[in-house]
């Protein structure tokens, strides 16, 4: 087995060996947060397909979102690309409760950045602010 077919089971295995309550189990959640939450917004997935990790006003403006793209969608015929790579995922532990991160997301046609911050509720680590250029 090659060196590289090994680095996803250790990393598997680091965040495995982590208590949930640990800053640094978010790092491995924002890439794929924010994609789906794109995903939300462009009505490619449900809008609760986020529900458990971000908050109730989160859900709502990402419900409210999916419903822009689907009058537009409806009026001008216009459907976004499906290609969605996030990349540059950057986090910042504020404190062992909170934690801020970024990444960009690239599409064919234009790259968006997505902002958001994570803090340690009762039910686990939740998405509290989210913000998408």
């Amino acid at each position: 087995m090659s060196t590289t077919g090994q680095r996803p089971v250790d990393a598997a295995l680091r965040a495995a060996s982590r208590a949930p309550e640990d800053p640094l189990i978010v790092e491995q959640m924002v890439a794929p947060v924010a994609r789906r939450a794109v995903e939300i917004i462009r009505d490619m997935r449900p809008t609760n397909a986020l529900s458990r990790l971000v908050t109730p006003e989160i859900a709502q403006v990402l419900s409210r979102r999916a419903a822009l793209t689907r009058r537009l969608r409806a009026s001008t015929g216009y459907a976004p690309p499906r290609q969605l790579q996030v990349t540059g995922v950057r986090t910042c532990v504020v404190n062992e409760r909170t934690v801020e991160a970024s990444c960009v997301l690239r599409e064919p046609d234009r790259a968006r950045f997505l902002a958001m911050r994570w803090e340690l509720r009762h039910s686990g680590w939740r998405v509290t602010v989210l913000e998408i250029g």
